[in-house]
């Protein structure tokens, strides 16, 4: 597990470079940032969909940079590990690619949310977290709605769907609009939506992305959802 640890910390870091910068052109595909080759890697020995925890009951979650734990020193910190950790019922399968959205396909390939959603369906064993939406806030409002429209439309046949917006950060802006088109469809469908607008969970020093103790509270509210 250090191992595993080691390598993505390294990997994200090298990403984590190229910022926002790189979520404003990835809605176009552009070059490749430093770090790809390590992520493929990495997903490669482990696998598109990593499994957390060893619970009777299992999740799938499609996520970005917050799922995958960028910025922490220790990977495991993350709130998809902390998740599984908090309740010890629960294997949590998890799909995450930093600087992806429903719309943004990130810097390492085309991993939007609409790529990934079959896949994610797929694993999920009755519930399907969809988090994200952070790196939308560069996408137009009605490119947001159709992609969105896709991947929850794609997730249908899952019994349980919970989708969990952006958090409104100090890095980024336009979180509320991104929030309320992911709101909106989620609700035209019958669909838990959980806005973390008002989550006021602590940052570091990108202004972005969560702490560890931020991760552990994140999955405090992610875990307060799927028991609602």
């Amino acid at each position: 597990m250090p191992v595993r640890r080691t390598v993505i910390a390294a990997a994200v870091a090298a990403v984590v470079l190229v910022g926002a910068a790189v979520a404003a052109v990835s809605l176009t595909r552009s070059a490749e940032p430093p770090g790809c080759d390590d992520i493929r890697a990495y997903q490669e020995r482990y696998g598109e969909i990593e499994t957390l925890g060893d619970g009777d009951q299992a999740i799938a979650v499609l996520g970005d940079s917050y799922a995958a734990g960028d910025e922490l020193a220790d990977r495991g910190d993350r709130w998809t590990d902390a998740l599984a950790a908090l309740d010890g019922d629960l294997t949590v399968r998890v799909d995450a690619v930093p600087f992806t959205g429903y719309v943004n396909r990130g810097g390492c390939g085309p991993h939007s949310f609409a790529d990934r959603i079959d896949r994610a369906v797929a694993a999920a064993d009755g519930t399907l977290v969809i988090q994200g939406g952070l790196n939308d806030v560069f996408a137009g409002r009605e490119a947001l709605r159709r992609a969105t429209e896709r991947v929850l439309d794609a997730a249908a046949g899952v019994p349980r769907v919970i989708v969990v917006g952006p958090m409104d950060v100090p890095g980024r802006e336009g979180e509320a609009a991104v929030d309320a088109v992911l709101a909106a469809e989620a609700r035209e469908r019958g669909l838990a939506y959980v806005s973390a607008l008002e989550w006021d969970l602590p940052v570091g020093a990108d202004r972005i992305h969560l702490t560890a103790d931020g991760h552990r509270a994140y999955a405090e509210r992610i875990l307060a959802a799927l028991r609602g």
